[in-house]
Parts: structure tokens; C-alpha cells; sequence
């Protein structure tokens, strides 16, 4: 019983700010429509103001002022098995803003301004009644991050361009759980919930290389430092209250948890004048991600919970191409592989997928100073079988994972 208790307390507040929608992980991809119908694949060709996400020393390549604002609409479905009881996510939509622009400032230099988001997280099951042992990991949540970062590039000649940016992270978080006891001994049954928000910051350095001795390749590269955040919240557990050794009650909180650092690359061919393809690589170290720490505020001693993740380094895989038929019209596809860093002995409710396929489309259209960009993208999610050690080793099973997404983008060039 003693055992129980202790383990139930790890999970009792299980993943305060975590995130997920989209990439392996909880990384989010999706910054214009361009890079999406391209799978990513936006490194080393085509600048556009978005290119402040995927890769801002391209932003040398831009004249004048120029401005972009993009929306991508994300639905999801997945089925999660626990102790061989199934939920399913509920239909719902998410929506992922962005606005970029850029200025040149000389021949040399450039300035940057992107706002997008990096991280997200968003989904309620269905029924999640007491009694499905799912529900004591998480049943519903919202996680949302925006970041903003301010970007100069330099032109250090005529082959390469270098790129400094800051980042400043807002989050904010709510999930949704039930304290279930009833589940495995007959005791205690409640709902809580938990929320906080929080401001962190971190950086990424990119260039862009484009050789003169081979005017049809290009080579982008970008690091994103590891960004640790450090939040404050609350757990409103109703007036449920369970005294030690779990001591659950409501009240302020706070938690940490390390986002990740990454490193990309991509490589370019102009095929054609109107052909161009692009491969590329992104490296996330994920094991950083290894616990989630969560405090009582009033009670530091009483009770630390640590939520275990032990992710693994994983690998992000795209290719993309893009053809332009005339002046004003360009077509584009691309296909990403996106390994997933879970670990099938700390599995829980909020990530219910694997290893990833997408599959893209998309198109542009340009006139005079505009431009307009649409992408859908559909994700085939693999499925997993594993367990929990933090619930009693309790089996634990993602099925049917997929998703559709839909992307517009529209630029303007001062």
C-alpha cells in the first residue's frame, strides 16, 4: 500500500508544462505555408521573411521591408489504450499564428522581428470517466508557447551570410487529471487541475553558404540553445485533500523543465531555373528532457514530484521541391520523417503517437508587391506498445495516430 502511494504521488501531477502537437516530441515545425508544402525543407533556398524560423541568415537575401502573416490550422486523432481500456481524442481544432518582417539595412546587413510557435500542446479524450486508469496520467490539456525573436544577419561576402537571434518564450498551461486510488485499491477519487505560465529565454545562431565555385548548390545550418523554463502555477484540487505521506491540496506551484536544444541542416540544388529540391536533417537532443519537477510553493520540502521522461536524441528527416511554372505561379511538395524520442517504459496520455510520415502539397502565387501561399499536410502516425514503471509498469498502447493541416500565408513587400 505503502509502495502504491508513493508511486501515485509521482503521478499525481504529472507533466506540468509539457508540450506537443505536431513534431516528434513536442516540436512544432509549421512557420509558413512555403515551409510547410516544402516538409521543412526551407533552409538553403527561396528567402522569404518566415526564413527568420527556419534559417534568418537567408534574410541578407531580402530587399527592403518586407512582412509576412500565417495561420496553420492543425485537427488531430489518436487512441490510447491503458490497461487495455481505450479513449479516443475528441474532434477539435488548433490554431498556429505567426508574423515575421524583416528590414535591410545595408548591403551587409539585415534586421529581423518573428513571432511563431515552437511548442504546443492540445487535446481532451473522450469519457474520460474515473474509472480509466488514463485519467490519473491526464485526460485533457492545453499548452500554448509564442515565441519572439529579434534577428540581425550579416552578408560577410559574396558566399556566406552569418545570423544572431534571441528568443523570449511565453507558455502557458492547463491539464486536466483525476487522483484515482479507486482504480487499484478502492480509496480516495478526485479531480484537479493545473496551470501556470512563464517567460524564458534563449538564442540560435544559422548561415547561409552559397559557393561560387558551384552556383547551384547552397548550404543553411542553425543552432537553437536549450531554453529552461521556469514556471509559476497553481493546482486547484477542488477541496479534495489528501494528507502525507501524498499531501495533495490546492494551492500555488511552481516547476521546470528543460526544452532542448537542436541543431539543422539543410542542402539545396537548383535543378532548373524554375526547378529547385532541397534535403535536410534537424538533430533534437531530447534527453535533456529527462524529468518534469513540480513544488508546492507554500511546502518546498512537501512533496517534490518528479515526472520521469527519459527521451531519447531523436532525428528529423525532410525533403522538399518547388517548381515555378511563370512569373506568378509555383508549385511545391515535400515528405518528412520524424522520429519519436518517447520511451515505451515512461509512456503517458498527452503524446499518443511514434515515428511520424508526412506527406505535403502546396502553392504560391505572387503579384507585384504580394504573395499568397497555401499547404496542406497529412500525418501517419506509427504505433507504439509499451507501459508506465511510474503506474505500476500498468501497460500502455498509441494507435491510429494522425492529423491534417492547413496552412496560408500572405506577404507584402514594402
Amino acid at each position: 500500500m505503502q509502495k502504491t502511494l508513493k508511486t501515485l504521488a509521482v503521478l499525481l501531477l504529472p507533466l506540468l508544462f509539457c508540450a506537443d502537437v505536431q513534431g516528434a516530441g513536442f516540436a512544432l515545425y509549421e512557420y509558413s505555408a512555403r515551409s510547410t508544402a516544402m516538409g521543412g525543407a526551407a533552409m538553403a533556398n527561396g528567402a522569404e521573411p518566415a526564413s527568420l524560423a527556419t534559417n534568418p541568415a537567408l534574410i541578407t537575401e531580402l530587399e527592403g521591408t518586407q512582412a509576412q502573416l500565417g495561420l496553420t490550422v492543425v485537427s488531430a486523432d489518436a487512441t490510447t489504450t491503458v490497461a487495455g481500456n481505450s479513449r479516443s481524442l475528441k474532434s477539435d481544432t488548433w490554431y498556429l499564428p505567426n508574423f515575421f518582417i524583416t528590414h535591410k539595412w545595408s548591403d551587409q546587413v539585415s534586421f529581423g522581428l518573428g513571432g511563431f510557435s515552437r511548442y504546443g500542446l492540445g487535446g481532451e479524450y473522450e469519457d474520460p470517466v474515473e474509472s480509466w486508469p488514463g485519467s490519473n496520467l491526464a485526460y485533457k490539456v492545453k499548452l500554448e508557447t509564442f515565441s519572439f525573436t529579434p534577428t540581425i544577419a550579416v552578408k560577410a561576402n559574396d558566399e556566406l551570410s552569418l545570423a544572431m537571434g534571441l528568443e523570449a518564450m511565453v507558455i502557458g498551461f492547463t491539464q486536466n487529471s483525476f487522483f484515482n486510488l479507486g482504480a487499484l485499491t478502492g480509496e480516495q477519487t478526485g479531480p484537479y487541475e493545473v496551470s501556470g505560465s512563464g517567460v524564458s529565454w534563449g538564442g540560435n545562431f544559422s548561415l547561409i553558404y552559397k559557393p561560387l565555385w558551384a552556383e547551384k548548390w547552397a548550404f543553411g545550418a542553425m543552432y537553437r540553445s536549450k531554453v529552461k523554463q521556469n514556471l509559476n502555477g497553481r493546482i486547484n484540487a477542488g477541496n479534495m485533500t489528501i494528507p502525507d505521506p501524498i499531501n495533495i491540496h490546492s494551492g500555488d506551484a511552481e516547476g521546470a523543465i528543460a526544452l532542448p536544444d537542436s541543431i539543422s541542416a539543410g542542402i539545396s540544388y537548383q535543378a532548373t531555373d524554375k526547378w529547385v529540391l532541397e534535403a535536410g536533417i534537424v538533430g533534437t537532443f531530447w534527453s535533456s528532457y529527462d524529468q518534469i519537477l513540480i513544488q508546492y510553493k507554500d511546502n518546498s520540502a512537501n512533496p517534490f514530484v518528479y515526472n520521469n521522461k527519459n527521451y531519447k536524441d531523436v532525428y528529423r528527416l525532410n525533403f522538399g521541391t518547388e517548381y515555378q511554372l511563370n512569373k506568378n505561379w509555383a508549385l511545391r511538395a515535400g515528405y518528412v520523417f520524424d522520429k519519436s524520442p518517447i520511451n515505451s517504459k515512461e509512456m503517458d496520455t498527452l503524446v499518443p503517437v511514434d515515428d511520424r510520415h508526412i506527406a505535403s502539397v502546396g502553392v504560391g502565387y505572387a503579384q507585384d508587391n504580394w504573395t499568397l501561399d497555401f499547404a496542406y499536410a497529412h500525418i501517419f502516425s506509427k504505433d507504439l506498445s509499451g507501459r508506465s514503471e511510474q503506474f505500476e509498469n500498468i501497460p500502455v498502447k498509441y494507435t491510429d495516430g494522425k492529423s491534417d493541416m492547413f496552412a496560408l500565408t500572405v506577404g507584402y513587400k514594402f
